[in-house]
């Protein structure tokens, strides 16, 4: 289940903006994590992902949906 943040930005969105600025490989850096779509976007496309969060709601939500992601879409989970 991915639990939804009061301020979660579109995929569609998050995936376009790191497409267009970063190369595969590259590390994206979101510095108010939420619930990690910036995250997940990231390792869906190849990318590397650091996320800041100071709520420990979020950041459990956020390690949750990124794991989820990068098993269904790479096999793996950068670190």
């Amino acid at each position: 289940g991915y639990d939804a943040h009061p301020c979660e930005k579109p995929q569609d969105l998050l995936r376009h903006i790191i497409l267009t600025s970063t190369k595969p490989g590259a590390t994206v850096l979101d510095t108010f994590s939420g619930s990690g779509s910036t995250g997940v976007a990231a390792v869906s496309e190849g990318r590397r992902f650091i996320g800041i969060e100071k709520s420990q709601q979020w950041v459990e939500s956020a390690r949750k949906n990124i794991t989820t992601a990068a098993r269904q879409d790479q096999g793996v989970l950068f670190g």
